[in-house]
């Protein structure tokens, strides 16, 4: 229906990317806390927890960046700050960083970061934004 239809934005294919990782957390993390919750030690029961909710949360991060919602970039954002942070005070203080991890938050930042991914998730407007490269007429000799 012309004019009745909902504004649908292209998916860039760094976001798919960012998101398939969160969901890919989203899995890990909820197997690794279920085994941890199954193994009945009293004394694991905070971590076994905090990996469940960090499952729920990568889990709906990463259904809301598909559905290239504002707040799903805002969480990567948040959460690549945050666990960048904690590797680079990992590396400072004890002197053992988790290079995969800084690696993954990097790659959110970097992935995320450009003004077509932006645009994408309705975050910039594109008024006197040129997403593409002006094509050059063959005629024109200047």
């Amino acid at each position: 229906m012309p004019g009745g239809e909902e504004d649908r934005r292209k998916r860039p294919l760094s976001v798919t990317l960012v998101a398939l990782l969160a969901l890919g957390v989203a899995v890990y993390s909820t197997v690794y806390g279920v085994v941890i919750l199954e193994g009945g030690e009293a004394d694991r029961l905070a971590d076994g927890i905090f990996h469940l909710a960090l499952g729920l949360g990568a889990l709906v991060a990463g259904v809301g960046a598909l559905r290239l919602r504002p707040w799903a970039w805002a969480a990567f954002m948040t959460w690549a700050v945050v666990g960048l942070t904690h590797q680079i005070l990992r590396y400072l203080f004890f002197g053992d960083p988790t290079y995969a991890d800084m690696a993954i938050n990097t790659f959110a930042v970097l992935a995320l970061s450009p003004l077509e991914v932006q645009i994408a998730f309705g975050l910039r407007h594109t008024e006197n934004v040129e997403l593409a490269r002006p094509t050059r007429n063959p005629l024109d000799n200047h």
